[in-house]
């Protein structure tokens, strides 16, 4: 599946960007950074998507310091939330809260994490977004090519893991993410800056298998 990711400073830019994604898509990633655990920062406010409209699910991708202190708020706004493993230091024990309802989070990992972190939210998660750029909060950054021995890895032991890449993902090294095991890829400056969004979503979800 193609996931558009958003970076976005305003809600405004938020809506402007569903709006036209709307139709084209069926899950788009709003990117929240707080300036701490990514220098950026961007819009953050869960409860404005209580306004939108249209039918897009929305995951909410947390690259945020303390995600505690919000993941309920954005478990009431959004369609899934995804946490960074390095973010807390209990973050499995916060997701115990959330038993129940694994098809709501995603755990994230850095391109430098160990993929056996993932033995932690066994269980609590169904699904995982390696990252496959250095550094995070950008578009356009340098994509690792590391990240296709990832993917093989964690689907080899996690079969049923549905699996998403994020960062520098582009029409050439799609066809192989998703040879290597991966259902998802999270695509950002590749759609936003090409001038044609609804010819760059097409032409990325013409890989799809």
């Amino acid at each position: 599946m193609i996931v558009p990711s958003i970076i976005a400073k305003t809600f405004e830019e938020v809506k402007q960007k569903i709006t036209q994604l709307d139709g084209l898509v069926e899950w788009a990633q709003l990117d929240i950074m707080d300036g701490k655990f990514v220098i950026p920062m961007s819009w953050d406010v869960a409860e404005d998507l209580e306004t939108l409209d249209g039918k897009i699910k929305l995951e909410a991708h947390l690259m945020v310091k303390d995600p505690d202190e919000t993941l309920v708020e954005w478990m009431n706004y959004s369609d899934r939330v995804i946490v960074h493993a390095e973010s807390a230091a209990h973050l499995a024990d916060s997701l115990e809260v959330f038993d129940g309802t694994p098809a709501r989070f995603g755990v994230a990992l850095k391109i430098d994490t160990p993929l056996s972190v993932l033995d932690d939210f066994e269980g609590k998660i169904n699904h995982v977004q390696l990252m496959s750029i250095d550094v995070l909060g950008y578009y356009g950054a340098k994509f690792d090519e590391g990240i296709y021995d990832r993917v093989r890895e964690v689907r080899e032991k996690y079969p049923e893991m549905e699996i998403s890449v994020d960062g520098g993902v582009t029409l050439e090294n799609g066809p192989k993410l998703f040879e290597a095991g991966a259902n998802n890829l999270i695509i950002g400056s590749a759609i936003w800056d090409s001038g044609d969004v609804v010819g760059a979503i097409k032409s990325f979800q013409a890989l799809q298998r």
